[in-house]
């Protein structure tokens, strides 16, 4: 393959975000999303309902930490927390930042459509 063909965005949380620029996504027909969540992998609340309709339209869609050297991990439990993220189906990666994340996410796609082989390679 020479090209790219498919189209993955990358959002970084921050606070007051809604669920507006995640139904944009999926109204725009992307083929995945990287989000660089805050802290451990946790958004805020409004999000959470974006993101679930991304992840049931069969969006990949793969949580990083913003932070630094940040580890994303399904720990809190609260609304937008990495628990209920995990919950829905999101897949947490470790060790790569959203621009990683994405690259690899789109290799991925040219690879093939199947959730669990692509949550498989981000583990």
């Amino acid at each position: 393959m020479d090209q790219i063909s498919k189209r993955v965005a990358l959002l970084k949380a921050h606070a007051g975000m809604d669920s507006l620029l995640f139904h944009s996504i999926l109204d725009l027909q992307y083929d995945g999303i990287v989000i660089e969540a805050l802290g451990q992998g946790n958004m805020p609340p409004d999000t959470v309902e974006g993101i679930k309709s991304l992840i049931e339209a069969n969006i990949p869609t793969i949580i990083v930490s913003r932070c630094f050297n940040g580890i994303a991990q399904d720990i809190y439990g609260y609304n937008g927390g990495g628990k209920q993220l995990k919950e829905l189906g999101a897949i947490f990666s470790n060790g790569l930042n959203g621009q990683k994340a994405r690259i690899k996410l789109l290799i991925a796609l040219s690879q093939t459509n199947d959730m669990k082989v692509i949550e498989e390679m981000f583990h």
